[in-house]
């Protein structure tokens, strides 16, 4: 998974913003809150990724009842939002 998320990556570099824009906005999927997480920060634990994440979330007041949600994983169109928002 992490490799295909590398690739995506690098793929997504090349691209222009717009581009980049249209491409995640078909191709996204529901993701847990920690596998999102680590793919913002793959390089820490996954819970502490999250953790970093969600103050990400919170710091943005469009993006701060996401990080309240009580489920475990965020929907196609919320990963749209937190990847706009954040990028």
């Amino acid at each position: 998974m992490r490799i295909l998320f590398a690739y995506i990556e690098n793929f997504l570099y090349l691209c222009s913003a717009e581009e980049h824009h249209i491409f995640m906005s078909q191709n996204t999927r529901s993701f847990g809150r920690t596998e999102l997480a680590t793919h913002y920060f793959p390089n820490i634990q996954p819970m502490s990724a999250w953790l970093k994440l969600k103050a990400l979330l919170m710091e943005n007041p469009d993006l701060a009842s996401l990080s309240q949600l009580k489920r475990r994983s965020f929907l196609p169109c919320e990963v749209n939002k937190i990847y706009q928002a954040l990028w």
